[in-house]
């Protein structure tokens, strides 16, 4: 990203709802849903059923799903919707990609999850603006179209054809998956035949799958809580890094998340993001992806879209704790996330996509959240760090001074897609809402 002196973006403000993620489109659903007297699990849907559509090499599908539910007077909770390996793999073992890196899908059982125990306005009406959307067509921003066209560099045969951009993108077969999926018909039927045609996974495999309601972990810090998931996520890593820091400099934070990564990858087993919020006390923090770009790059023939490949996520190493295993759940990225103020309600739910990225996002805007006072919008818009594997950091051309004070290898890297992509929905004291959106991406966020 090259940052200029431009007069600094407000966050948006909203008394009734709000919605940030990475389409405008699919903030735009979720925000009519809101108008339609939704609530924010409604726009929450609405917004992931676009993006979907929009952003397949991203999620879909064929991907899996997280969130986490905050509600006045309520206890926060997580949806676990991610899928197992085979059951009866045989002696075969995951491979990157292909159809040895596909995990049961599970982001459409997490739709119809999250609709059942919160929705309004029901699964059906949350993706009808999809539906609408993939058989209209649609134009690609930007920074999103060039995000697919390197992912679709690598897709071969049907699937490159299935996923070329020619002008305004169409994808019929993604709609009329989309209305058996709101129909419930996805686990069984013909959407599973052809999952089942195209990977190592079985038609058992698909009908056993179940979503899991989890209890968030809670993460003290600054008079807040921070609220992350249970394994199989990495959202531990980032809580662990709060709770241990000595302070919101950046090398203290660098410090911290080395160790907390030590930490989780010894004992754990691309990406969208989309949060929303409604004037009556509801906020919702939803992720869904297929991990690489297009995910295992193994189309569902004739259905429009790919597999995720998170079973590459898994290890040979016998003993450790994410070695591979029939019927088990990866490690997984993806983590949504939500803060707390000091009274126990809700403060702010966020989301920063981008792989192994994620945690040090989470604590990165959290920081500037609570650390800093900024806004959500500014809180997005301030130079990252990236801590790498090696112990290495790449810093956004802002940070530049730092790269000689820290004690480790630095270096400034002016490339925006590394750095993550996040959005932050925050509420002040007096009720008003306001939203922040990646400006490293093509996103929005809208208030009402």
């Amino acid at each position: 990203m090259t940052f200029t002196q431009a007069p600094h973006r407000p966050s948006a403000v909203g008394v009734h709802g709000m919605v940030a993620t990475s389409s405008p489109l699919a903030a735009l659903a979720g925000l009519r849903a809101l108008e339609r007297g939704g609530n924010a699990c409604d726009a929450a849907l609405a917004a992931a059923g676009v993006l979907a559509v929009v952003e397949p090499n991203q999620c879909g599908p064929g991907g899996d799903l997280f969130a986490i539910v905050v509600r006045d007077g309520e206890e926060p909770v997580g949806l676990n919707a991610s899928g197992r390996s085979p059951m009866q793999p045989g002696d075969q073992l995951p491979e990157e990609f292909g159809p040895r890196s596909v995990t049961v899908p599970g982001c459409v059982s997490g739709w119809h999850e999250l609709a059942g125990r919160f929705s309004r306005l029901g699964v059906e009406a949350a993706l009808a603006p999809a539906i609408e959307t993939a058989r209209r067509g649609f134009a690609v921003p930007p920074k999103e179209a060039a995000l697919w066209q390197e992912a679709w560099a690598d897709l071969e045969g049907d699937a490159a054809s299935t996923f070329e951009l020619r002008g305004t993108f169409r994808n019929p077969a993604m709609a009329e998956t989309l209305e058996l999926a709101a129909a419930g018909s996805f686990y069984e039927g013909p959407i599973a035949e052809a999952i089942a045609a195209v990977s190592w996974l079985s038609l058992d495999d698909l009908a056993a799958h179940r979503p899991e309601w989890v209890t968030p972990l809670r993460f003290a810090y600054g008079g807040h809580t921070l609220l992350e998931l249970p394994p199989n996520g990495q959202g531990s890593i980032a809580g662990w890094a709060l709770e241990s820091l000595r302070s919101p400099e950046p090398a203290d934070q660098i410090a911290a998340l080395e160790a907390a990564y030590a930490r989780g990858y010894a004992t754990i087993g691309d990406t969208a993001y989309v949060c929303a919020a409604d004037g009556e006390g509801m906020a919702v923090s939803l992720i869904q992806s297929v991990y690489y770009g297009f995910g295992s790059r193994a189309l569902v023939p004739g259905k429009g879209f790919t597999l995720q490949n998170r079973g590459a996520g898994f290890v040979l190493e016998p003993g450790h704790p994410n070695t591979f295993a029939p019927g088990k759940r990866p490690f997984h990225t993806i983590i949504p996330a939500a803060l707390l103020g000091g009274d126990d309600r809700w403060k702010a739910v966020l989301g920063v996509t981008g792989g192994q990225f994620q945690p040090q996002g989470h604590v990165q805007v959290v920081c500037n959240l609570v650390d800093r006072g900024m806004d959500p919008q500014a809180a997005l818009d301030a130079p990252r760090f990236w801590l790498e594997d090696d112990g290495m950091v790449w810093l956004e051309p802002p940070l530049a001074h730092l790269a000689d004070a820290l004690d480790r290898r630095a270096e400034v890297l002016d490339i925006e897609d590394e750095f993550g992509n996040g959005y932050v929905i925050a509420r002040g004291d007096d009720g008003l809402l306001w939203g922040g959106s990646e400006p490293r991406r093509d996103g929005v966020a809208l208030g009402l």
